[in-house]
């Protein structure tokens, strides 16, 4: 309590002192309470997910935006809200991460009192050159310092010691930058020995790391880049002399002149305190009121103290700052020391905490759940562009659901709800109890069904042990006694897919999936109209018995068939042998594979093809706020004997994922004819984020396209030949899709690509 009422008393003294050598910034008008609590999200994000200190300190930033929360929220006028910001910031003990003063975000000239420019080279007390740095305004000048620098050289050797003026305020923010080159170009020639100058390190973030999935093939990590450091080699006389540089609060501090002071040869005088925000990068964060918090992006291993620090300048006709320079310059030059830089902490990876006695959390626990989610998906999603509503708005949207839900069961709803925005058939959440009671996570049943003709059709039964007296064709009509429609209609607002014929699957899979061990009821209708009731058990051991059935063999007509949801990676070498006499083969990939891709391409790349898919995904460092990873998947190369026959792929919504990218390889290798209907259009291998209750929330880390960078995310593959299995079809025991890829196979069909997809 008395930090907060210090640090609003110091921010409000700041605000008016700032009056004083600034002109006082165009009155914005007050944010509400919600507009603050957005803009607290968006900034708490940026410092987790872009500050170096979070890959690495032990620091509580949960509890930060926890304590934060009901101060931003209480927060009457500007200087209790940039108050209640900074103590948040505070928990970073960085200087350089705060609340900016007005003054600091005046765009064009830096504002204030500053002693007049001096001409680029003066003398002190005759043997004291003071080197005015300010002086590239002038084009001679600045030629000098960039063309021809050695043209110093002279007037440096005869110099005791030597004052370099970067003092910024008062000048154009171009200025300082071209204060910056010159200095590059000057400081050899002030070197009495070799300068060592670190790098700058900053986090990097290669998609979303999993939180708690313990691996994924995507290859997602956190660590440093650290840019490499230089040497630079005196080119002036050698002679160590006194070096100091005069810096303000708006110089630009380069990392080569802290480099000198670090290594004993140069020494800083400030106006005004000046921390190692000037040498490092920054992002700013507008917070409404007029307010911009700076977040630092990336640090340097060297310690940022000055030799003397003046307060900040109130008048210009007085250079105290120099007065102190000529001072220091009296005395001896300091001995390069051997220890020059600080060593950094490594990176340290910490999953987010998911707070798992924490079903139902508090409001401040609930809306970091929120803002966990919003920055998480706002900053890694790779399918964001494709998103049919603006995830900016869901931070608006949601703000009250989160912060209304009165049970552990509405804040499970809240999250499932804002999950269903993501429209990725790989979103899918798991972990609380609430989710699992309403089905909307659960083990799925021990039978696989499928929507055709407006009906839930069993199309197999995987346990038949598990749902005894249950067929391929039966139309599930209720679940429990109640209308399975009216299941479905229930989830509609908690589950998400990446097309509408997707969604529809997914709605019916979940409507029948429940908590393991648990029983349902189906009615169910044959093919004669007789109704009845069908008792199964769910269970994790239905859905990993193995599947029964022939992984491959052949058909008539001389084609072979493979199921690629049974077959082994151990068995392709010996399908292949079985069906190389074959004219075509079919591949069956209504479902999920095993891996097999990677091994069978090699057989078909008739078209000596290398490239299989076009991979993307979300980097997020201290460089850029999204940038992309981009990268082109080899295809896979093995010694084998090629099959020159024509293939097709069977697909339909049950092929997602792995059975896309299956498609993608072949597609790639010869050529493979998709028949069926569009697969679920979700590619890219998942990752995971936490939230408090335990929840856990997948969803896809990776943008993957076909070679040529056609989009697959929410279109699928899409079959040159559509056709959709039928009810009637069904019952009477006939597999459409595949007769109408024999059909198609022997020459019967002339449809092409395009002509009838939907």
């Amino acid at each position: 309590m008395l930090r907060t009422v210090l640090t609003c008393l110091a921010l409000a003294l700041g605000l008016a002192a700032s009056t004083a050598s600034a002109a006082e910034p165009t009155p914005k008008a007050f944010p509400s309470r919600e507009e603050r609590l957005e803009s607290l999200a968006r900034l708490w994000g940026q410092v987790r997910y872009r500050h170096p200190a979070l890959a690495y300190k032990n620091l509580d930033w949960d509890a930060a935006l926890v304590a934060a929360i009901p101060k931003v929220e209480a927060a009457k006028d500007r200087a209790a809200y940039a108050a209640a910001v900074q103590d948040m910031l505070d928990e970073l003990r960085d200087p350089a991460t705060r609340i900016l003063r007005p003054d600091e975000q005046q765009e064009g000239s830096q504002k204030g009192p500053a002693v007049a420019v001096r001409e680029l080279r003066t003398w002190e007390s005759k043997d004291v050159l003071v080197l005015d740095l300010r002086a590239v305004k002038d084009a001679a000048a600045m030629g000098t310092l960039r063309a021809r620098p050695e043209e110093l050289r002279p007037d440096i050797s005869k110099a005791k010691a030597i004052i370099v003026d970067l003092r910024a305020r008062g000048l154009e923010p171009n200025v300082a930058w071209s204060m910056s080159t010159a200095l590059g170009r000057l400081l050899p020639y002030l070197l009495s020995e070799e300068l060592q100058v670190p790098g700058e390190r900053r986090v990097y973030h290669s998609g979303f790391r999993p939180q708690s999935l313990g691996g994924t093939s995507g290859g997602y990590g956190t660590s440093f880049l650290t840019t490499a450091g230089e040497e630079l080699s005196p080119k002036g006389d050698g002679k160590a002399r006194p070096v100091i540089f005069l810096l303000d609060d708006k110089s630009y501090l380069d990392p080569r002149a802290l480099a000198m002071k670090a290594q004993g040869l140069a020494q800083l005088v400030t106006e005004g305190r000046l921390d190692d925000g000037a040498v490092v990068d920054q992002t700013q964060v507008e917070l409404g009121a007029g307010l911009t918090a700076s977040v630092r992006l990336s640090e340097l291993g060297i310690p940022m103290r000055a030799d003397a620090v003046l307060p900040k300048r109130a008048r210009s006709d007085k250079d105290e700052t120099l007065q102190k320079a000529l001072e220091l310059a009296k005395k001896p030059a300091k001995k390069g020391k051997a220890a020059r830089e600080t060593e950094l902490p490594p990176a340290r990876w910490q999953a987010d905490r998911k707070y798992e006695d924490m079903l139902y959390p508090n409001r401040e626990h609930r809306l970091l759940a929120l803002f966990r989610l919003w920055n998480v998906i706002h900053l890694f999603y790779p399918y964001k562009h494709l998103l049919s509503r603006d995830w900016d708005s869901a931070l608006t949207t949601f703000l009250p659901k989160f912060e209304k839900a009165k049970d552990a069961a509405e804040y499970a709803l809240a999250v499932a709800e804002l999950s269903t925005l993501v429209q990725d058939g790989h979103t899918n959440l798991r972990g609380h109890p609430e989710l699992e009671k309403r089905g909307i996570t659960g083990v799925s049943a021990p039978f696989e069904a499928m929507e055709l003709d407006g009906s839930a059709v069993v199309m197999s039964v995987r346990n038949a042990e598990a749902a005894p007296g249950l067929a391929r064709g039966m139309v599930i009509e209720t679940i429990d006694g109640k209308p399975l429609a009216e299941r479905m209609k229930g989830l509609e607002p908690y589950v998400t897919a990446s097309h509408p014929v997707h969604l529809r699957h997914r709605l019916l899979a979940k409507a029948l999936a429940g908590p393991e061990g648990s029983q349902g009821t189906l009615g169910v209708r044959d093919a004669g109209g007789k109704i009845k009731q069908v008792r199964f058990t769910r269970s994790i051991q239905s859905l990993q018995k193995p599947k029964q059935g022939e992984p491959y063999r052949v058909l008539a007509g001389n084609i072979g068939y493979v199921d690629l949801t049974l077959l082994q990676t151990a068995e392709v070498a010996a399908m292949f042998e079985k069906l190389k006499g074959t004219k075509a083969i079919v591949f069956d990939m209504r479902g999920y594979p095993n891996g097999t891709a990677w091994s069978i391409a090699p057989y078909l790349n008739t078209r000596k093809a290398r490239q299989a898919a076009v991979f993307e995904r979300n980097v997020v460092s201290g460089d850029e706020t999204v940038g992309r990873y981009k990268f082109i998947q080899e295809l896979p190369k093995a010694d084998v004997p090629l099959y020159r026959g024509r293939t097709v792929m069977l697909i339909d919504e049950r092929a997602i994922s792995q059975s896309e990218h299956s498609g993608l390889f072949f597609e790639a290798a010869n050529g493979t004819t998709f028949i069926g209907s569009p697969s679920a259009g979700a590619n890219g291998d998942i990752t995971d984020l936490v939230l408090p209750g335990g929840i856990s929330m997948i969803f896809t880390g990776h943008d993957v396209r076909h070679v040529d960078g056609r989009q697959l995310q929410r279109v699928g593959l899409r079959p040159q030949l559509y056709v959709r299995p039928t009810l009637a079809g069904i019952q009477s025991g006939r597999d459409e899709v595949l007769d109408k890829a024999l059909e198609y196979l022997s020459g019967g069909s002339t449809a092409v690509a395009g002509d009838s997809i939907r």
